[in-house]
């Protein structure tokens, strides 16, 4: 039995458990009686090195990414784990994917390293039933959110993210200045509708009503990165009316890029090519990629040093912190 268990059995939250197991005065006494004579029961045995450490500063902070191949995830990380270090702290570096029940046991692993601040990169974090668990939480543990955006708002959760809608209304607006007519947008099929996703195609939408008058939207989803660009091609063979497109992300660009180009396309003649998460990579492409920055250091930057402030009990703390990206213009747009 894990605390996860406990929690489950005693219909309290880990948080809670945590809170029971670390004698902290902040629990009822119901929920202290009951999570106890559960602990007593099952002869769950808590991490020693962890309770030897609950009153004192263990100088871990967790990290929690879905897929650390994605560049955000990856970048912020790196971004993350340079300024910890020299901060003084060490990082638990968990890969959660986009699974709840993964989430909640890396959240688990984290508790129970008696991790001092936990910060989770990507907009899976928001979901409700993990959200609402965090929320619980850190009322115990600090924790800062990159490039999410609750709906309810906590006081111990610091949230930075980019403001997409504004993202795409320059891209866009960009490819209307340029004389660009029809604009095709790309997308990952992961299988997960992540907040992230649907701001961009929300942002998209409304700047293609407010640039040509109306929405006219035209998806292409990216599932297989073997078969999907092909058909990509026929696509606009047989739609020759796009003259633009815009892409989720970059490593689809980038990709198509090769594809295009293979084909006899001219970038940015036939078709302008806008990105998104200006990755290194778009500058190595025969003509380097236009795409928007999301500016992550500026985001870990922020969110560190707000954490730092939670951590410290600072009033002055920021929970709430949205940035405008940058659009870099490069040579797939004219």
């Amino acid at each position: 039995m894990d605390i996860y268990d406990i929690a489950k059995k005693s219909g309290y939250s880990t948080a809670t458990v945590s809170r029971v197991i670390n004698n902290s005065k902040n629990v009822s006494d119901k929920a202290r009686r009951i999570i106890e004579e559960i602990i007593k029961e099952s002869g769950y045995k808590p991490n020693r090195v962890a309770r030897s450490l609950a009153k004192k500063s263990t100088q871990l902070i967790g990290i929690m990414v879905p897929d650390i191949r994605g560049y955000f995830e990856s970048q912020s990380a790196y971004e993350l784990e340079k300024i910890l270090t020299d901060k003084g702290y060490t990082t638990i570096l968990c890969v959660t994917t986009d699974e709840l029940s993964r989430k909640l046991a890396y959240l688990d692993v984290l508790i129970e390293n008696q991790v001092e601040a936990i910060i989770g990169v990507g907009s899976t974090y928001e979901e409700d039933k993990f959200y609402k668990e965090l929320s619980e939480l850190s009322n115990d543990i600090p924790t800062a959110l990159l490039n999410v955006v609750s709906r309810d708002r906590v006081d111990s959760i610091v949230n930075v993210y980019i403001d997409e809608a504004d993202a795409m209304d320059k891209t866009v607006g960009l490819l209307h200045k340029s004389s660009c007519k029809k604009i095709l947008y790309i997308s990952l099929d992961t299988g997960f509708t992540s907040r992230s996703y649907l701001a961009k195609k929300a942002g998209f939408m409304e700047a293609l009503d407010k640039y040509y008058g109306s929405i006219d939207f035209h998806e292409f989803k990216i599932k297989d990165f073997d078969k999907d660009f092909d058909k990509l091609i026929i696509f606009l063979k047989e739609n020759p009316t796009f003259d633009a497109i815009q892409f989720e992300l970059d490593s689809l660009a980038v990709v198509a890029y090769k594809y295009l180009a293979k084909e006899g396309f001219k970038v940015p003649e036939d078709l302008a090519l806008i990105g998104f998460d200006n990755i290194q990579a778009t500058n190595y492409t025969n003509q380097a990629i236009t795409s928007v920055d999301q500016r992550i250091s500026d985001q870990v930057n922020i969110a560190v040093d707000n954490l730092m402030k939670l951590l410290e009990n600072d009033d002055s703390a920021n929970t709430n912190i949205v940035l405008k990206a940058k659009l870099v213009e490069k040579e797939t747009t004219i």
